[in-house]
């Protein structure tokens, strides 16, 4: 070395603190994060979790390159109920119940149940619950909400409200004249059979839409067998 280059040689640092300080430290942040995380996820999904705990384990393993992120799924079945996580727990529970009677039942495709903000929300084609232009429960129909009715009755303080829609077939007789009266007498048929099987009479209630509220437009044969529909929506009441 020259003496010139011993000039500018930088002073040896001062240590400050002891080497394994900065170890400490590290794991000390690591573990806030840690926590921080389980309480953000006290709600817990099973996906987001298996994650987190992919993530946490690659830091300390020093092999993190990016965060992971979360597929999109088409549905969650979690809902953002007002009551507690065992209520919504129930909702998804019941979800899920009354897709597999429907799977046993080879009617996946005319009984459709999702989960929603308030609580779950079922809907029936008009091909499996009534007869064209009647108010008579098919059998098929009145099998699936005898099931129904077990699941409903199982889940805490509810409203069931059941609304009856029809396609924009014109329909006049004596007892429907119109698809307003067809689609109220629909949805009052299935209140009735749910009062008869448990449900508390002062907390349900049957709308006929006739065809004003279609799910498709009404200009093919697919379309309006589609817009036939019965809907039923169990709801949680507002803890008091």
């Amino acid at each position: 070395m020259t003496p010139n280059e011993e000039e500018h040689k930088c002073p040896p640092c001062k240590q400050k603190i002891a080497p394994w300080m900065a170890s400490y430290t590290d794991l000390i942040t690591l573990l806030l994060c840690f926590f921080v995380l389980l309480f953000a996820l006290s709600t817990i999904d099973a996906k987001k979790f298996d994650l987190a705990a992919m993530s946490f384990q690659a830091a300390f393993n020093g092999i993190l390159t990016s965060l992971p992120t979360v597929a999109i799924q088409q549905e969650i079945l979690t809902p953002r109920l007002g009551g507690d996580a065992q209520n919504k727990r129930i909702a998804a529970d019941a979800a899920m119940r009354i897709r597999e009677i429907a799977q046993k039942e080879n009617l996946q495709d005319a009984v459709k149940v999702d989960v929603t903000d308030t609580g779950i929300a079922i809907r029936v084609s008009g091909e499996v619950s009534f007869e064209s232009g009647s108010d008579r429960l098919r059998p098929e129909f009145i099998a699936i909400l005898k099931d129904l009715m077990k699941i409903i009755n199982e889940m805490p303080e509810r409203e069931i409200r059941v609304e009856g829609h029809t396609d924009n077939v014109p329909i006049r007789t004596a007892r429907f004249p119109s698809n307003w009266e067809l689609s109220s007498a629909r949805a009052l048929a299935v209140v009735k059979y749910m009062y008869e099987h448990g449900a508390d009479p002062a907390k349900l209630s049957a709308i006929g839409y006739g065809e004003f509220r279609p799910i498709h437009p009404n200009n093919t044969d697919a379309n309006r067998r589609a817009n036939r529909r019965i809907e039923v929506y169990v709801e949680y009441l507002e803890k008091k």
